[in-house]
């Protein structure tokens, strides 16, 4: 299933005055944006859509980015993720029982 994502311009617009420093550096958004990037960059391919060089060029420089953060600091984030979805899925399960 393919879904219409078009995120509304303002939206965007209030967006510009966040920089991807003020995620990386926050511990409530740093894990999942770390891991965010690393599954979007394995996965972009996908998206017949990406083909123009701004997006190209911005896959690059995330890469870039990513590959400059140790790897022990991007497996943390990664399984810390993962720890914290396995938690919230079995705390669902748990309330619909």
């Amino acid at each position: 299933m393919a879904y219409d994502i078009t995120i509304p311009e303002p939206v965007l617009s209030a967006a510009k005055r966040l920089t991807l420093a003020d995620l990386l550096d926050s511990p409530a958004f740093n894990l999942y944006l770390v891991s965010a990037i690393g599954n979007s960059l394995q996965t972009f391919h996908k998206f017949v859509e990406v083909t123009e060089e701004q997006d190209e060029f911005l896959m690059f420089r995330l890469d870039q980015i990513l590959k400059s953060i140790p790897y022990e600091t991007r497996r943390a984030c990664f399984d810390e993720v993962g720890r914290l979805y396995r938690e919230k899925r079995e705390e669902r399960q748990n309330f619909n029982r």
